[in-house]
Protein backbone atom coordinates (compact mmCIF):
# COMPACT_ATOMS: atom_id res chain seq x y z
CA UNK A 1 0.00 0.00 0.00
CA UNK A 2 1.49 3.17 -1.24
CA UNK A 3 -0.80 5.43 1.06
CA UNK A 4 2.21 6.85 3.48
CA UNK A 5 -0.79 8.35 6.39
CA UNK A 6 -1.75 4.51 7.14
CA UNK A 7 0.10 3.22 10.04
CA UNK A 8 1.10 -0.60 10.16
CA UNK A 9 -1.89 -2.75 10.90
CA UNK A 10 -1.77 -6.26 12.22
CA UNK A 11 -4.47 -8.72 12.26
CA UNK A 12 -5.43 -12.19 12.92
CA UNK A 13 -7.13 -14.78 10.05
CA UNK A 14 -8.45 -18.14 10.15
CA UNK A 15 -10.51 -20.19 7.38
CA UNK A 16 -12.78 -23.52 7.33
CA UNK A 17 -12.25 -24.41 11.34
CA UNK A 18 -15.42 -27.03 9.92
CA UNK A 19 -15.62 -27.59 13.72
CA UNK A 20 -17.20 -30.82 15.25
CA UNK A 21 -17.12 -32.87 18.71
CA UNK A 22 -15.60 -35.48 17.04
CA UNK A 23 -12.09 -33.16 16.57
CA UNK A 24 -13.56 -30.68 19.34
CA UNK A 25 -10.69 -30.51 21.64
CA UNK A 26 -7.78 -31.07 19.19
CA UNK A 27 -10.12 -27.69 17.44
CA UNK A 28 -9.67 -25.43 20.83
CA UNK A 29 -6.19 -26.09 21.44
CA UNK A 30 -5.31 -25.48 17.98
CA UNK A 31 -7.67 -22.04 18.53
CA UNK A 32 -5.75 -20.90 21.69
CA UNK A 33 -2.47 -21.21 20.41
CA UNK A 34 -3.37 -18.81 17.53
CA UNK A 35 -5.37 -16.92 19.87
CA UNK A 36 -1.71 -16.56 21.90
CA UNK A 37 0.38 -15.92 19.13
CA UNK A 38 -2.21 -12.96 18.02
CA UNK A 39 -2.23 -11.47 21.66
CA UNK A 40 1.52 -11.98 21.57
CA UNK A 41 1.53 -9.85 18.20
CA UNK A 42 -0.90 -7.36 19.02
CA UNK A 43 -3.24 -7.51 16.29
CA UNK A 44 -5.91 -5.46 16.16
CA UNK A 45 -8.86 -7.94 15.49
CA UNK A 46 -9.54 -11.25 13.91
CA UNK A 47 -11.03 -11.87 10.76
CA UNK A 48 -12.88 -15.81 10.32
CA UNK A 49 -13.69 -16.36 6.71
CA UNK A 50 -16.36 -18.72 6.69
CA UNK A 51 -17.35 -22.87 7.36
CA UNK A 52 -17.03 -22.56 10.85
CA UNK A 53 -18.78 -26.03 11.50
CA UNK A 54 -19.25 -29.31 9.51
CA UNK A 55 -22.25 -31.12 10.49
CA UNK A 56 -25.67 -30.53 9.20
CA UNK A 57 -29.09 -30.88 11.58
CA UNK A 58 -30.12 -30.38 14.80
CA UNK A 59 -26.48 -30.51 16.00
CA UNK A 60 -25.26 -27.70 13.70
CA UNK A 61 -26.64 -24.45 15.63
CA UNK A 62 -24.80 -26.15 18.73
CA UNK A 63 -21.77 -26.78 17.16
CA UNK A 64 -21.88 -22.99 15.58
CA UNK A 65 -22.16 -21.83 19.36
CA UNK A 66 -18.98 -23.83 20.68
CA UNK A 67 -16.77 -22.76 17.85
CA UNK A 68 -17.85 -18.50 18.08
CA UNK A 69 -17.17 -19.27 21.83
CA UNK A 70 -13.72 -21.09 21.20
CA UNK A 71 -12.74 -17.78 19.03
CA UNK A 72 -14.33 -15.31 20.81
CA UNK A 73 -11.83 -16.17 23.97
CA UNK A 74 -9.65 -13.96 21.77
CA UNK A 75 -11.21 -11.16 23.61
CA UNK A 76 -11.11 -8.31 20.82
CA UNK A 77 -13.43 -8.14 17.63
CA UNK A 78 -13.73 -11.19 16.04
CA UNK A 79 -15.51 -10.56 12.92
CA UNK A 80 -17.20 -13.05 10.53
CA UNK A 81 -17.56 -14.38 6.66
CA UNK A 82 -20.49 -17.22 6.71
CA UNK A 83 -19.38 -19.96 4.40
CA UNK A 84 -21.77 -22.26 2.76
CA UNK A 85 -21.02 -25.24 6.18
CA UNK A 86 -22.02 -22.42 8.19
CA UNK A 87 -25.45 -21.98 6.32
CA UNK A 88 -26.76 -25.10 8.24
CA UNK A 89 -27.45 -23.07 10.75
CA UNK A 90 -30.54 -20.83 8.79
CA UNK A 91 -29.07 -17.68 7.97
CA UNK A 92 -31.45 -15.93 9.94
CA UNK A 93 -30.22 -18.34 13.15
CA UNK A 94 -26.83 -17.88 12.23
CA UNK A 95 -26.90 -13.87 11.90
CA UNK A 96 -28.40 -13.49 16.06
CA UNK A 97 -25.51 -16.40 17.05
CA UNK A 98 -22.95 -14.30 15.46
CA UNK A 99 -24.19 -10.85 16.12
CA UNK A 100 -24.62 -9.72 12.70
CA UNK A 101 -27.29 -7.72 11.60
CA UNK A 102 -25.98 -8.69 7.93
CA UNK A 103 -24.07 -11.09 5.85
CA UNK A 104 -22.67 -8.56 3.70
CA UNK A 105 -21.50 -5.43 5.60
CA UNK A 106 -18.00 -3.27 5.62
CA UNK A 107 -15.73 -1.71 8.73
CA UNK A 108 -12.66 0.34 8.77
CA UNK A 109 -9.68 0.06 10.93
CA UNK A 110 -6.92 2.38 11.01
CA UNK A 111 -8.11 3.81 7.64
CA UNK A 112 -8.39 1.44 5.91
CA UNK A 113 -11.59 -0.30 4.48
CA UNK A 114 -12.67 -3.85 5.29
CA UNK A 115 -15.67 -5.26 2.78
CA UNK A 116 -17.12 -8.46 4.24
CA UNK A 117 -19.37 -9.84 1.23
CA UNK A 118 -21.95 -13.07 1.49
CA UNK A 119 -21.48 -15.30 -1.35
CA UNK A 120 -24.16 -17.37 -0.91
CA UNK A 121 -26.93 -14.87 -0.68
CA UNK A 122 -28.14 -16.12 -3.99
CA UNK A 123 -27.76 -20.31 -3.43
CA UNK A 124 -29.68 -23.55 -3.29
CA UNK A 125 -29.91 -22.97 0.66
CA UNK A 126 -31.38 -19.67 0.29
CA UNK A 127 -34.98 -18.69 -1.18
CA UNK A 128 -34.13 -15.51 -3.65
CA UNK A 129 -35.63 -11.96 -1.96
CA UNK A 130 -35.46 -10.17 -5.31
CA UNK A 131 -37.05 -11.20 -8.88
CA UNK A 132 -33.48 -10.76 -10.57
CA UNK A 133 -32.14 -13.27 -7.46
CA UNK A 134 -34.68 -15.93 -8.86
CA UNK A 135 -33.67 -15.78 -12.73
CA UNK A 136 -29.88 -15.81 -11.69
CA UNK A 137 -30.76 -18.92 -9.12
CA UNK A 138 -32.92 -20.63 -12.22
CA UNK A 139 -29.62 -19.61 -14.79
CA UNK A 140 -26.81 -21.01 -12.25
CA UNK A 141 -28.73 -24.12 -10.97
CA UNK A 142 -30.56 -25.03 -14.44
CA UNK A 143 -28.34 -23.73 -17.55
CA UNK A 144 -24.40 -23.52 -15.94
CA UNK A 145 -25.07 -26.62 -13.42
CA UNK A 146 -23.10 -24.90 -11.20
CA UNK A 147 -21.36 -26.27 -7.75
CA UNK A 148 -24.48 -26.44 -5.25
CA UNK A 149 -22.75 -25.78 -2.97
CA UNK A 150 -21.60 -22.73 -3.86
CA UNK A 151 -23.67 -18.95 -4.78
CA UNK A 152 -23.43 -15.79 -6.26
CA UNK A 153 -23.61 -12.24 -4.87
CA UNK A 154 -27.32 -10.98 -5.68
CA UNK A 155 -28.52 -7.43 -6.93
CA UNK A 156 -28.89 -5.97 -3.82
CA UNK A 157 -25.53 -6.42 -2.46
CA UNK A 158 -24.15 -5.97 -5.88
CA UNK A 159 -25.57 -2.00 -5.84
CA UNK A 160 -24.21 -2.13 -2.27
CA UNK A 161 -20.48 -3.08 -2.95
CA UNK A 162 -20.51 -0.09 -5.65
CA UNK A 163 -21.70 1.61 -3.35
CA UNK A 164 -19.03 0.98 -0.51
CA UNK A 165 -16.60 0.90 -3.06
CA UNK A 166 -17.29 4.75 -4.38
CA UNK A 167 -17.39 5.83 -0.51
CA UNK A 168 -14.11 4.56 -0.26
CA UNK A 169 -12.27 5.55 -2.94
CA UNK A 170 -13.74 9.58 -2.31
CA UNK A 171 -12.32 8.85 0.95
CA UNK A 172 -8.90 7.63 0.17
CA UNK A 173 -9.66 4.43 1.33
CA UNK A 174 -7.90 1.59 1.02
CA UNK A 175 -10.09 -1.65 0.45
CA UNK A 176 -9.67 -5.13 1.65
CA UNK A 177 -12.17 -8.04 0.14
CA UNK A 178 -13.50 -10.83 2.25
CA UNK A 179 -15.62 -13.54 0.91
CA UNK A 180 -15.38 -17.27 2.03
CA UNK A 181 -15.93 -18.22 -1.60
CA UNK A 182 -12.84 -18.17 -3.99
CA UNK A 183 -13.17 -14.91 -6.89
CA UNK A 184 -11.07 -16.47 -9.32
CA UNK A 185 -11.05 -19.53 -11.19
CA UNK A 186 -6.89 -20.00 -10.99
CA UNK A 187 -7.64 -20.31 -7.29
CA UNK A 188 -9.75 -22.97 -6.99
CA UNK A 189 -10.18 -26.54 -8.26
CA UNK A 190 -13.54 -27.93 -10.10
CA UNK A 191 -14.33 -29.55 -7.04
CA UNK A 192 -14.51 -26.89 -4.44
CA UNK A 193 -15.77 -24.22 -7.18
CA UNK A 194 -15.71 -20.68 -6.78
CA UNK A 195 -18.38 -17.42 -6.81
CA UNK A 196 -20.89 -18.06 -9.21
CA UNK A 197 -21.02 -14.76 -10.07
CA UNK A 198 -17.19 -14.29 -9.98
CA UNK A 199 -16.22 -12.64 -13.16
CA UNK A 200 -19.13 -9.57 -12.54
CA UNK A 201 -17.68 -9.10 -9.09
CA UNK A 202 -14.41 -9.39 -10.22
CA UNK A 203 -15.09 -6.76 -12.91
CA UNK A 204 -16.44 -4.28 -10.65
CA UNK A 205 -13.47 -4.79 -8.01
CA UNK A 206 -11.21 -4.21 -11.23
CA UNK A 207 -12.45 -0.54 -11.64
CA UNK A 208 -11.19 0.90 -8.29
CA UNK A 209 -7.58 1.24 -7.99
CA UNK A 210 -7.89 1.46 -3.96
CA UNK A 211 -9.21 -2.28 -3.84
CA UNK A 212 -5.56 -4.12 -3.03
CA UNK A 213 -6.48 -7.32 -2.00
CA UNK A 214 -9.30 -10.38 -1.45
CA UNK A 215 -9.05 -12.68 1.03
CA UNK A 216 -11.32 -15.74 1.04
CA UNK A 217 -11.21 -19.45 2.40
CA UNK A 218 -13.05 -22.52 0.45
CA UNK A 219 -10.17 -24.29 -1.52
CA UNK A 220 -8.77 -26.00 1.74
CA UNK A 221 -5.13 -26.39 -0.53
CA UNK A 222 -5.04 -22.19 -0.71
CA UNK A 223 -3.80 -20.54 -3.55
CA UNK A 224 -2.64 -16.87 -4.88
CA UNK A 225 -3.21 -14.61 -7.76
CA UNK A 226 -3.00 -11.25 -9.37
CA UNK A 227 -5.53 -9.28 -11.09
CA UNK A 228 -5.33 -6.22 -12.32
CA UNK A 229 -2.99 -5.13 -9.24
CA UNK A 230 -5.41 -6.87 -6.98
CA UNK A 231 -3.80 -9.64 -5.32
CA UNK A 232 -6.45 -12.72 -4.30
CA UNK A 233 -5.17 -14.83 -1.70
CA UNK A 234 -6.98 -18.07 -0.61
CA UNK A 235 -5.92 -19.59 2.71
CA UNK A 236 -5.20 -23.07 3.94
CA UNK A 237 -8.44 -24.67 5.87
CA UNK A 238 -7.61 -24.75 9.59
CA UNK A 239 -8.92 -28.22 9.48
CA UNK A 240 -6.34 -29.93 7.59
CA UNK A 241 -3.87 -28.59 10.18
CA UNK A 242 -5.05 -30.00 13.80
CA UNK A 243 -1.99 -32.46 13.41
CA UNK A 244 0.66 -29.81 12.26
CA UNK A 245 2.10 -28.17 15.12
CA UNK A 246 2.74 -24.59 13.30
CA UNK A 247 -1.33 -25.14 12.95
CA UNK A 248 -3.00 -23.12 9.99
CA UNK A 249 -3.78 -19.96 11.76
CA UNK A 250 -2.64 -16.58 10.11
CA UNK A 251 -1.51 -13.40 10.65
CA UNK A 252 -1.44 -10.34 8.22
CA UNK A 253 0.46 -7.04 8.09
CA UNK A 254 -0.51 -3.91 6.02
CA UNK A 255 1.81 -1.35 5.91
CA UNK A 256 3.71 1.03 3.37
CA UNK A 257 5.61 -1.73 2.54
CA UNK A 258 2.55 -3.55 0.92
CA UNK A 259 0.81 -6.66 2.44
CA UNK A 260 2.31 -9.10 4.08
CA UNK A 261 0.70 -12.92 4.93
CA UNK A 262 2.35 -15.39 6.96
CA UNK A 263 1.30 -18.07 9.63
CA UNK A 264 1.63 -17.10 13.32
CA UNK A 265 3.40 -20.37 14.34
Amino acid sequence: MSEAKHNTLRFGIVTDIHYNPETGNQTQAGLERCIEKWTSEGVEFVIQLGDLISREGPEAEADLIAVRDMLARFGGPVHHVAGNHCLAVPPERYKAIMGLDSLYYTFASQGIRFIALDGMEVSAINAPQAEADSHLLEYYRDVKQANFYCGAIGARQLEWLVQELDLALNNEEPVIILCHLPLLEETTDEKHGLLWNHEEVVAILSRYPNVHACLSGHYHSAAQAMRNGTRFDVLPAFRDCLDVPEGCCFMVELSDRGIMIGPTM
